[in-house]
């Protein structure tokens, strides 16, 4: 009996360790890996390889379950060899911290190459073997993603790993834009040792010069002050970009009011309308893609009808449903796009997994691309969702922050919650751990039973307005205020979650609201929805609290989400009635659609912040710009490149008058801050 045992013991090592070594060779180097598994460490296996995936120095696992043990094994290597070692979870939760604290170390000489535990389904690291003197590795591209609009100002950010056996102190890197000039910036004062991974931001911000196809391209020039990488090859990271036209929503907020406007059917229960809850257009504007959320049953989840050339005759529609939306999108409250062709839903339930249990639910971020959203995603994925985050029970209301974060009013803790998904795991996958979320507790709020509680942020000023419906207000606060607080503890492992502190907001409206719901707002114009009786409110929002204009009534119960179009209509969906509806204008004193006779049109005009500057189709493309202020002085000097709609930050200008002069157009338009 003991042979037997012994004979399965070493049958049982040969299955789980292959090619490795007690000690190494002369020319060879040694690297020592420690292991310990999770309770499920039948789902862990790992291994040593060249690039490319050959030679396999090394590979382990899989190892018995409910056992902790940790493991240790010395791998001999050719001195010289460039390795990758790579630890996968074939259930896709790594290996810490929801089933146990399990860990992984890798080190070459003493010095720990690799390390970790908190990952997805699969983590590798590369690295010399012995260690280069200078190497670093390049990492992804963070930010911009991969669809954009033109008129955005972007913060570029890659990573970087220090793959030597050097602390890193000092780095000279650049970037490029397709043909666009090269923009080199040094970065002192780190403190980068071997193996760490260091987020890179460049304070030089960059605006797209041209729309289309771009490639983006971010790599280091030198290390340390001088010191040349040793191994080139890795130092570039390089991401293709999408840059669309961006637009700008024209303000004819007013027109709503100075003549009785039109309303008009978009969708009704035959486009698979079912109690829906909120709508967003698409990031491209152009595209005119209207996506509308249904509550649906809380046992099917929710769903989507995205209709394409809203409002034209052209006009179709599309009903899906992702294959677990009973999890991700159940009972949802919210959607909003960001502007990356990502968008957020805010599931309006207590616990997602619908099992009586503690709460368990929050946002989920999406994909609009047809070819991903509700479609399989494979063997071992769930669902088609891009991410999902836990910390939000009836979520019900979000909003659209910037990249991959989002703000969501969350009815059971009663405050605003941030979240910034940063990364998504991709389509059906598992993986939070690079997760921010920032919990407002000063910003008190209530629910009111299902009826959602939008939110809107004001990406010019940083002020978030905030739907209060279980207290019959509309509130707002200063995303731009507000520190941290204290540190909580979160449900899952991510990056951070905090309690905020010190943050700025104040009412906006409190009076003349029943029960609202639905907000949006353009310039200094906010609407606001109530769900009781159907209203559509407007503000002056130019000074607070806020100042009642007048209203538009739909005339029916159960008035939900609301969003001003494209072209600066009103558009709006009714959760008993189950339809969707447009306001138009019947007359317009602001901005009308292009004409090749027009003039320059300048609003908002006066100008507290920002001015936009929209040109007729007669401009030359490549004109000037001259904006100058009352004794001659330039402010701004520039040029059109190609765009029709260009923006202007005013927020620093002086009071007075400022005259804006194009080439090739001799009118001159005055600008009153």
């Amino acid at each position: 009996m003991k042979l037997f045992s012994l004979c399965l013991a070493f049958l049982f090592a040969l299955g789980t360790v292959q090619f490795v070594y007690a000690q190494c060779q002369s020319g060879e180097t040694e690297i020592l890996l420690n292991l310990v598994p999770d309770n499920f460490g039948s789902e862990t296996t790992w291994r040593f390889t060249g690039v490319g995936g050959t030679p396999i120095y090394a590979s382990g696992g899989p190892y018995t379950n409910n056992n902790n043990t940790p493991i240790n094994e010395s791998i001999c290597v050719p001195t010289g060899s460039q390795v990758i070692f790579t630890i996968l979870d074939s259930y896709g939760d790594g290996i810490c911290c929801s089933e146990g604290t399990g860990s992984y170390t890798v080190t070459v000489n003493g010095v720990t190459v690799a390390t970790g535990g908190s990952f997805g389904a699969s983590e590798s690291s590369t690295f010399f073997a012995p260690l280069l003197t200078y190497d670093i590795m390049m990492g992804t591209i963070k930010s911009p993603f991969p669809v954009l609009g033109s008129n955005e100002t972007i913060t570029l950010q890659s990573s970087l790993k220090n793959t030597s056996s050097t602390v890193i102190t000092a780095l000279n890197m650049s970037y490029q834009v397709g043909t666009e000039p090269v923009v080199t910036e040094s970065f002192t004062g780190l403190n980068i040792p071997t193996a760490a991974e260091y987020p890179i931001v460049f304070s030089t911000l960059w605006t797209p010069q041209n729309t289309g196809a771009q490639t983006l391209k971010i790599w280091v020039n030198d290390i340390n002050n001088g010191n040349a990488d040793l191994f080139p090859s890795n130092d570039t990271t390089i991401k293709q970009l999408n840059v669309y036209q961006g637009m700008t929503i024209p303000n004819i907020i007013d027109d709503f009011l100075a003549a009785p406007p039109v309303y008009s059917t978009i969708a009704t229960a035959a486009n698979q309308i079912n109690k829906p809850t909120d709508l967003d257009f698409h990031s491209i504007l152009s595209r005119k893609e209207l996506w509308v959320i249904n509550e649906d049953a809380s046992n099917t989840g929710g769903s989507t009808v995205t209709i394409s050339d809203a409002g034209l005759p052209t006009q179709s529609s599309q009903w899906l449903r992702d294959g677990n939306a009973w999890h991700f999108m159940s009972l949802p409250t919210g959607l909003a796009f960001g502007t990356n062709g990502n968008w957020g839903s805010s599931p309006g339930i207590y616990n997602a997994n619908h099992n009586g249990g503690a709460p368990f639910t929050g946002p989920t971020l999406w994909s609009s691309e047809m070819s991903i959203y509700a479609q399989n995603a494979g063997p071992g994925t769930n669902g088609s969702h891009l991410d999902m985050l836990h910390e939000t029970p009836y979520g019900m209301g979000i909003a659209h922050h910037k990249d991959n974060a989002y703000w969501v009013f969350d009815g059971n803790s009663s405050n605003i919650v941030y979240y910034d998904f940063v990364e998504d795991h991709g389509p059906g996958q598992s993986y939070h751990g690079d997760a921010i979320i920032r919990r407002y507790t000063e910003v008190t709020v209530s629910k009111d039973g299902d009826v959602p509680s939008h939110l809107i942020l004001n990406k010019s000023n940083g002020w978030l307005y905030i739907i209060d419906t279980g207290n019959d207000r509309v509130l707002r606060m200063n995303t731009n205020t507000g520190n941290v607080k204290a540190a909580l503890t979160p449900i899952e492992a991510v990056v951070e979650y905090s309690e905020m502190e010190n943050v700025v907001s104040e009412t906006v409206i409190d009076t003349g609201l029943v029960r609202p719901c639905g907000i949006d707002l353009v310039g200094d114009r906010l609407i606001v929805g109530d769900y009781a009786n159907g209203d559509i409110r407007i503000y002056d929002i130019s000074a607070n609290p806020a100042t009642y204009l007048g209203k538009l009534s739909t005339g029916a119960a159960g008035l939900t989400g609301i969003k001003i179009g494209p072209e600066g209509n009103i558009w709006f969906t009714n959760r008993l009635t189950n339809m969707v509806q447009k306001i138009t204008a019947t007359t317009t004193t602001g901005l009308s659609i292009q004409t090749p006779d027009e003039k320059m049109i300048v609003y908002p005009n006066p100008a507290s912040d920002q001015v936009h500057v929209q040109l007729p189709n007669t401009i030359n493309s490549k004109a000037s710009i001259q904006i100058v202020d009352a004794l001659g002085r330039v402010v701004v000097s520039t040029y059109c490149n190609n765009k029709r709609m260009l923006t202007f930050n005013t927020s620093t200008w002086a009071n007075g008058m400022y005259w804006l002069s194009v080439e090739g157009d001799v009118q001159k338009i005055t600008i009153q801050k």
